[in-house]
């Protein structure tokens, strides 16, 4: 299923943000002396499952807006937000489990999808109304 112009503009938005986020998190790690390889190795983990997560929201609520039964509808959405959960979840128990992973590092961009969005749409590059 092709992706329309305006969820790319939101998954391009997430991306952007992310990247930013991760630069941020990276500096200020820098900063206090705490930088290694595993802060960068949580931060991509962390930064590339809440990309996926993403963009797995915006795949499922295209492909519901083409369904026409609605049971069918109500089934796709729930399925595949137990889908995205058990993914995000696993993505941060192997952060959280194994030692290449800075804990912190894991946690951070997975908290920011909606701070991202709030920060975009602060800025005027929100979603038009």
């Amino acid at each position: 299923m092709p992706i329309n112009h305006e969820t790319f503009k939101e998954i391009k938005k997430i991306v952007i943000g992310e990247a930013i986020l991760l630069a941020l998190m990276f500096a200020v790690f820098f900063i206090i002396g705490k930088f290694d390889f595993t802060v960068l190795y949580g931060g991509l983990l962390g930064g590339l499952s809440n990309i996926l997560y993403f963009l797995l929201i915006c795949l499922s609520v295209n492909t519901v807006l083409d369904e026409k039964n609605l049971n069918r509808s109500k089934a796709s959405i729930a399925m595949s937000y137990y889908t995205r959960l058990i993914v995000l979840g696993i993505c941060i128990a192997v952060g959280l489990y194994f030692d290449c992973f800075h804990n912190i590092a894991v946690i951070i961009p997975v908290l920011a999808t909606r701070p991202i969005l709030y920060v975009a749409e602060l800025f005027g590059k929100g979603v038009k109304k």
